[in-house]
């Protein structure tokens, strides 16, 4: 009788141990599922600061997205050009963009970070842009890569110019070189202002269409880390740590969600 009580409970030992090995294999594999970070090279996403440190407001949520999920991998800069290229061909990649028409198709959608912008048209002050056929008139910078609404990007009849970034786009608008710049509304604002223009230099813009800044990744994500950063994203805007970057970057005015 004692054999058979001893053989069960050495059985109990046994079970338990591999099922603690299952799960320990199952949480490395989670931490080690060596997930590549990149943020949007462009002001304010992501940027060098004037002491030469990496800042912007993408740059840090994913950060702080990263050290909460127990991400081990370093998050990296890069042009919207090398971005987009780097989630089509590296496994494993997330990044924070807007859910715009080309990328609805193409990525995991994981979570909203909680922030919605209005994508359209910023003109100069004095234009009026009250419909969409206005913009056939006039010229208009897109920063390379950007891509915020399709009607926009298929017209053939609009007449646009495409600087590296948005700090261009919105130099040439302030030197005169074009009438109006495409986008994200918000973020051109903040752009233009940094770049010594007020509010009074534009006039009201456009508006196109809505757009919700999301963590991406491409297909593929074990449905544990897909989970975990799923979770992190909705703990870090319940308890405000999101939205206070946000703060700090936009102001009080951001969107709350």
């Amino acid at each position: 009788m004692k054999k058979k009580i001893s053989r069960f409970g050495s059985s109990q030992i046994i079970i338990l141990f591999l099922l603690l090995i299952v799960q320990n294999i199952s949480r490395s594999f989670d931490k080690v599922n060596n997930i590549t970070l990149v943020t949007m090279e462009q002001v304010p996403y992501g940027f060098k600061g004037t002491d030469g440190k990496t800042t912007g407001v993408l740059y840090e949520i994913l950060n702080i997205i990263m050290t909460t999920s127990d991400v081990e991998q370093p998050n990296k800069l890069l042009s919207m050009k090398r971005l987009l290229a780097t989630l089509s061909t590296q496994r494993n990649t997330c990044t924070i963009v807007a859910d715009t028409y080309d990328v609805i198709d193409k990525y995991d959608f994981i979570e909203s970070i909680g922030l919605s912008v209005k994508g359209g048209v910023l003109p100069i002050k004095g234009l009026e842009l009250t419909e969409f056929s206005n913009l056939r008139d006039i010229i208009i910078a897109v920063p390379f890569g950007s891509s915020f609404n399709e009607e926009f990007d298929k017209d053939k009849r609009i007449s646009t110019v495409h600087p590296r970034n948005y700090v261009n786009a919105l130099k040439m608008l302030k030197n005169g070189q074009v009438d109006a710049v495409a986008g994200p509304i918000l973020t051109l604002k903040f752009v233009g202002i940094n770049e010594g223009m007020t509010a009074n230099d534009f006039a009201p813009p456009l508006i196109l269409n809505q757009l919700e800044m999301m963590l991406v990744c491409n297909y593929g994500l074990s449905r544990g880390v897909r989970k975990r950063l799923k979770n992190t994203v909705i703990k870090l805007k319940s308890n405000g740590t999101i939205q206070s970057i946000l703060d700090s970057y936009y102001g009080k005015s951001v969107i709350k969600r």
